[in-house]
């Protein structure tokens, strides 16, 4: 039984690969009870195990043999590539050696382009010598069923599309584990790098839109949508675009077949949700839309949402997200950019309005692309964007560009003024509070204070250009002077009121800066204020404050003599008065005040009854605690802007919200200029 137990243990290791001198032990060992065997029970007895003996003898001879080989040969070093042919070789040659060069009929040129998951040759046909562009997927993904389902699918879906500014696909096949596309071979570069290269125009990137319009509508005609549009995707070829000094004729710049759209890499049938393979995910995040970024089913619209991207950043020069990753997905989802006209105001407001509708987050306030087309085609690119409004919102802002900010009743940017920075039309900081006279300068209030300057000039006269015309009221506590001028109003006599929260006092001042006169200071009431915050002056010259403190708003004449108030009760059965954050009058001398304790905006006409409310909802993480700026235009409407916050609303004279603006920045202080009031008094537009 020993003796069976050696030699079967000597069988056991050759198995299992045992090292040669362990195997030579066991042998010795088993010979060794063998012989004993032998020598002691005679030849019948020993017959089995010699018979093993000789067997394991004979295994362990070219086990030995090979190895003395292989130690006599250093194992070469491997890399990636080495190492998976190894692994193919060692799977009984089921996968065959990857070699892009291995595309039967092509022999390719160079290496000209490389996506995420496929590499695109220059190559040359050998039938007929005609250049095309070969795409192959990349070793990697070769392995992969659905990977390569789907390239072929690419290939069958391109197929099917003839059109002067798509990138034809010629044929696709598979030879062994090698799968190729090929396409017509586009002699040019990508619309990303005419971006980067900050080489286009309004009117180039609008002509090259309309190509792409024209390409996109090809295919959704045939019921496909592309889902990867981006400025890496649109081709323009070499010589595509007129030279800019050659006098275009009527065609334009653009040459009719200078545009061609490509990569149908992830495209699908008419409604697809959103695929994922090899752990990546589809679409490029800072083109995809809100949908596709939410993985839910898609269409054609969300086509025009990426396409809306791609034009808001050939308008800019910038994309209208930027982060990482996660970062851009949240904001495609939760998050409206600026408008281009936010970002350059030579930007049609046309354009400007297009892109915005393009971009829109629910896909059923989405223009169709036959509108997008008749609106690029339409569009006066020369317009004076810059025409006199009746009315103007005048908006600063917290940023570095643009602080002061001229809309329209509708909430278009028309024009801004001046930037952070050292100039002769720049800020030093935004502007606490603006106000126009009948001449249409500007005056500006703004709060700095320099060590050893106190004679630096805190109330600046700006022309509508916004160089500065004078400046007026330094730092300090003399007639004239203030030490923090939190807001100001022009009279229609031109002269300008300021006032100083920290002294509570009211300055009066001719249009030119010299000082007339001062009045309040620091009391309960009665002409006098606690933490006042704002004033205004009506069409008659009378003075209004908000005076915070003591939870009210004074009228005084135009010299400071106290006439008025207007307060609110907590209840008829408590004491106390309501807190107010804000107020404005109207042409009509009717008061609106904002009543912070019960979330309204309260009308009290002239003759002092309360009319009209207007509910004043705080948004989602909009805070409550800062003043809410007001103002009404020539028709009645009601704008309502908190500090601090992004948005304006604005209402119709019954008190119904028509609408919301967005800022784009953090709002400092919002002012509604009416420049042509309507002849009709304001009480006749309510019904």
């Amino acid at each position: 039984m020993i003796l069976l137990w050696a030699v079967g243990a000597v069988l056991v290791a050759l198995l299992f690969r045992a090292p040669v001198w362990l195997l030579g032990v066991l042998l010795t060992i088993a010979v060794v009870l063998t012989g004993g065997v032998l020598w002691l029970g005679g030849a019948e007895r020993a017959i089995t195990p010699l018979v093993l003996t000789v067997l394991a003898l004979g295994l362990l001879v070219p086990a030995t043999v090979q190895v003395a080989r292989s130690n006599r040969v250093a194992p070469a070093r491997r890399g990636p590539r080495r190492a998976a042919e190894a692994k193919a070789a060692a799977g009984g040659g089921q996968q065959q050696q990857f070699d892009a060069a291995d595309v039967p009929g092509y022999t390719l040129l160079e290496k000209v382009g490389s996506g995420g998951m496929a590499s695109v040759y220059r190559a040359r046909r050998v039938s007929d010598g005609q250049i095309v562009a070969l795409k192959i997927p990349m070793e990697q993904y070769v392995a992969d069923a659905k990977f390569i389902r789907r390239f072929h699918r690419e290939a069958e879906v391109a197929q099917r599309l003839n059109h002067t500014n798509i990138v034809r696909t010629v044929e696709h096949g598979a030879v062994g584990v090698q799968h190729y596309m090929v396409m017509e071979y586009v002699d040019g570069r990508s619309l990303e790098g005419y971006i980067e290269g900050h080489e286009l125009d309004i009117h180039l990137s609008v002509e090259i839109m309309q190509r792409v319009v024209r390409a996109l509508q090809h295919i959704h005609s045939a019921g496909i949508i592309h889902r990867d549009i981006k400025p890496a995707n649109v081709m323009i070829t070499r010589g595509g675009i007129k030279p800019s000094g050659s006098g275009h004729p009527e065609g334009g710049r653009l040459k009719p077949d200078a545009v061609k759209l490509m990569d149908f890499g992830i495209a699908g049938g008419k409604v697809l949700s959103r695929l994922t393979m090899t752990g990546a995910r589809v679409g490029t995040p800072v083109y995809m839309s809100p949908e596709q970024a939410r993985g839910l089913k898609i269409d054609h619209r969300s086509d025009i949402y990426s396409l809306g991207l791609v034009f808001y950043e050939m308008l800019t020069g910038q994309t209208a997200f930027k982060g990482g990753y996660e970062a851009i997905v949240h904001q495609q989802i939760f998050q409206t950019p600026p408008p281009p006209r936010q970002v350059d105001l030579r930007i049609p407001k046309a354009l400007d309005q297009l892109v915005m509708r393009m971009i829109a987050k629910d896909p059923d306030e989405r223009p169709t692309l036959d509108e997008v087309y008749d609106t690029l085609e339409t569009v006066d690119l020369e317009a004076d964007e810059t025409a006199n409004l009746p009315t103007r919102l005048l908006v600063t802002v917290s940023a570095r560009q643009g602080v002061l900010r001229i809309l329209d009743p509708e909430g278009n940017l028309h024009a801004s003024i001046g930037d952070i920075g050292v100039g002769p039309s720049n800020f030093s900081a935004a502007p606490l509070s603006v106000s126009v006279d009948s001449g249409g300068d500007l005056f500006a209030a703004i709060f700095e204070y320099r060590v050893g300057q106190q004679s630096h000039r805190m109330i600046h006269k700006l022309a509508p250009d916004g160089s500065v015309k004078a400046s007026f009221g330094p730092y300090g506590m003399q007639p004239g002077e203030f030490l923090y001028p939190v807001a100001l109003a022009v009279a229609p006599d031109d002269t300008v009121y300021v006032l100083d929260s920290e002294t509570h006092l009211v300055s009066r001042f001719t249009n030119d800066g010299r000082h007339l006169a001062s009045f309040g200071g620091r009391g309960n009431g009665h002409g006098m204020f606690n933490d006042p915050r704002d004033v205004m002056v009506d069409v008659r010259g009378n003075v209004y404050v908000l005076d915070y403190g003591n939870r009210q708003v004074q009228r005084l004449s135009a010299d400071g003599e106290y006439q008025t108030r207007w307060a609110f009760k907590v209840s008829a059965d408590q004491p106390g008065l309501r807190l107010l954050d804000g107020m404005t009058v109207d042409r009509d001398c009717n008061v609106y005040v904002s009543d912070a304790s019960a979330g309204k905006i309260r009308k009290v006409t002239s003759d002092g009854k309360v009319g009209v409310s207007f509910t004043l909802d705080a948004r989602q993480g909009e805070a409550t605690d800062a003043l809410v700026d007001l103002g009404v235009d020539d028709s009645g409407y009601l704008y309502a802007g908190r500090r601090g916050g992004h948005l304006i609303r604005k209402y119709d004279p019954a008190g119904r919200l028509l609408e919301t603006f967005e800022t784009y920045a953090p709002m400092v202080t919002m002012v509604v200029d009416v420049r042509e009031p309507s002849r009709e008094p304001i009480s006749t537009l309510v019904g």
